[in-house]
């Protein structure tokens, strides 16, 4: 799985966990600090989700 899937994977996670999102902002927001933690850290995150 590249960066971007584990992005998507990750943020998608997220929100169906919350059951909400806020706004189309908080969502960039959330997606922008996604894009700069690794790939072990997002898969870490993953894990953590589950």
């Amino acid at each position: 799985m590249n960066h971007k899937e584990l992005v998507d994977h990750v943020s998608a996670s997220l929100i169906k966990k919350s059951g909400k999102l806020e706004s189309r902002k908080s969502w960039l927001a959330m997606r922008n600090y996604l894009n700069q933690l690794s790939c072990e850290q997002l898969k870490a995150i993953l894990q953590d989700a589950a």
